[in-house]
């Protein structure tokens, strides 16, 4: 009897664990995502004075469009349930971890290995 009971905890702790990925992934690609604010290394980068011009799109299909400054570029990505992050590939490969998801914020972290020394930046999206 022990063992039924493990089994199905085990059957569905992996059937929760597919339905969170399911969830995160319905709300990426729910529309489209704009910046609300940037931090990189503590503080408050320059953007776009309209901040209509900076964005992300998540396709179903794995393709994902952003604009940063008013430039339109076109990757893929694909969402990692174990990292919590988000692998974007374009011209080079990102990784995105999700801090915070919900249907209207998404909140990323980005580690940038800039002149050998890393860069952490933080997006906050809203819809």
């Amino acid at each position: 009897m022990r063992k039924i009971f493990a089994l199905l905890f085990v059957l569905s702790l992996t059937s929760f664990t597919k339905s969170n990925e399911q969830d995160i992934k319905r709300i990426l690609t729910s529309g489209k995502w704009f910046v609300e604010s940037v931090q990189e290394s503590g503080q408050e980068p320059e953007m776009s004075s309209n901040k209509n011009d900076e964005w992300i799109v998540f396709h179903a299909e794995g393709k994902l469009e952003e604009s940063l400054y008013g430039e339109v570029t076109n990757s893929e990505w694909e969402y990692s349930d174990k990292e919590k992050s988000i692998k974007v590939v374009g011209d080079d490969i990102v990784f995105k971890k999700i801090i915070e998801i919900s249907e209207d914020k998404l909140t990323i972290e980005l580690i940038e290995d800039v002149n050998n020394k890393e860069d952490v930046i933080m997006i906050n999206y809203t819809k």
